[in-house]
């Protein structure tokens, strides 16, 4: 009886799982890493390996929720089972959000992939940043590729993040404006750039800024790269405009800046209508 009460303590039982009965879902589970296991197989000690997680989802199947990497050094060894929790009664969405919970805070956990388990896991701001990016003719990815894969997960995350009384998010501006101006150079989707044309579209309505000025003033820096570079310099200036702010809120400035420079010039109206207020970058970081 004792037994049976403690047992019921705990949302687990423990067994021994033959290793042909356990799958990877690579649809929340990042990629193996294969190098990690080599070396893990090549020292591999029965005493460490602990117990696995997985999930019960037929008689003689069960997913890998969590020791991906040591379910792959036992197969190297010729281990046959692995000792593993077995949690019964999930769904796929319950899987993902125990991979993510499990997994979000270790260092080796690229924010791509704990964003995708969200994703499965039915967050359901994480599915509309997804629906954003993809709307924008981008999709997320552990690394970019110049053109339509973004890496800087967590730079899109906070420009869907940053809102204000102009704006409920800026992420949808950001993409459109890289889309429009800089789609394929060199560092267009790069973190820093995001996070900068985010900060600057965060604090204008569309209403106020004319899309045509801005693209033709980020072209006219020559690339995603020149941009940045001169906002480093004018954040390494020791001055009341940049000390304290980070390079993604310098680069939001010398963008407003310039843009107001295109407009002052007449390109856009000699009244200088529509002119940006730079006050409203403030000090934040």
């Amino acid at each position: 009886m004792e037994k049976n009460r403690a047992k019921a303590e705990w949302p687990y039982e423990v067994g021994l799982i033959p290793i042909v009965d356990l799958v990877i879902d690579d649809t929340y589970q990042r990629p193996p890493h294969r190098a990690f296991i080599v070396e893990m197989a090549e020292n591999f000690d029965e005493s460490l390996v602990g117990t696995i997680d997985v999930s019960r989802r037929k008689p003689n199947l069960f997913a890998v929720l969590d020791g991906q990497q040591r379910v792959e050094a036992m197969r190297l060894v010729g281990k046959t089972a692995a000792f593993a929790s077995i949690y019964d009664g999930m769904s796929i969405q319950d899987e993902a959000a125990f991979f993510y919970r499990k997994n979000k805070d270790r260092r080796a956990m690229k924010h791509f992939f704990a964003f995708r388990a969200r994703i499965v896991a039915g967050d359901p701001v994480a599915i509309k940043i997804n629906e954003i990016v993809e709307m924008q003719g981008f999709s997320l990815g552990p690394s970019s590729n110049e053109r339509d894969t973004i890496g800087a997960t967590t730079s899109i995350e906070n420009a869907y993040m940053y809102g204000s009384n102009w704006r409920d998010e800026s992420l949808t501006p950001t993409l459109v404006t890289i889309r429009e101006a800089w789609l394929g150079r060199n560092g267009s989707l790069d973190g820093v750039l995001i996070g900068g044309l985010s900060r600057f579209w965060q604090h204008f309505s569309d209403e106020e800024v004319d899309m045509a000025t801005v693209v033709e003033t980020l072209q006219s820096f020559g690339g995603p790269k020149n941009l940045i570079g001169l906002a480093r310099e004018k954040q390494a200036v020791s001055s009341a405009i940049s000390r304290g702010m980070s390079i993604q809120a310098v680069t939001a400035r010398v963008l407003a800046e310039n843009y107001n420079k295109k407009m002052r010039a007449g390109r856009r109206g000699a009244s200088f209508e529509g002119k940006l207020e730079i006050e409203r970058l403030g000090m934040g970081v």
